[in-house]
């Protein structure tokens, strides 16, 4: 069965792309309408502005991945998992048991049903500069908005170049 990808078109041939839930929203470089390509900004964008030149975008990082990594992805000999970062813990369920052993800590899992704050992690905010103009698509990603915005006068983009596209609920 074919997943139901909502593509819509920001400028040329990149489309703000999502999958099942708008938390998945991303920029994708496509020649058919989005429905498959090279993703140029990871989940989750929230806002996005363009103009024939760029593409400007904001996103807040998918925790969700990082911390089920960090949670599931060492067993030990029981069967249980190596807790590599204990400050995780704080994502795991209530009906999770932990344990320490031999000074490491591990913990038996029944499932994991991670909180909706770690998809999108509305705490951290990307900035993305996409210049659609040069050959190969050159892509910038900042971790604050000063070094963004340094960004945008060194190349010249135009202050009315806005986000025009925002998604109230994932911001």
């Amino acid at each position: 069965m074919d997943e139901p990808i909502t593509a819509k078109k920001i400028t040329k041939d990149y489309y703000l792309v999502w999958v099942y839930d708008k938390s998945d929203q991303k920029v994708l470089k496509t020649t058919n309408e989005g429905k498959s390509g090279i993703v140029q900004i990871p989940e989750t964008v929230f806002a996005v502005g363009f103009n024939e030149n760029y593409i400007i975008a904001k996103r807040h990082p998918n925790l969700e991945e990082k911390i089920s990594q960090n949670l599931f992805d060492s067993i030990n000999e029981h069967g249980d998992y190596l807790i590599k970062n204990p400050s995780d813990t704080v994502y795991l369920s209530k009906d999770d048991k932990i344990y320490q052993e031999n000074g490491k800590w591990y913990h038996t899992s029944n499932g994991w049903n991670p909180p909706d704050s770690l998809k999108p992690y509305k705490k951290i905010t990307f900035y993305h500069i996409i210049d659609i103009k040069s050959k190969n698509g050159s892509s910038h990603v900042f971790l604050n908005e000063s070094d963004y915005l340094k960004k945008r006068k060194e190349l010249g983009i135009p202050k009315e170049l806005n986000f025009t596209i925002i998604d109230k609920e994932l911001q």
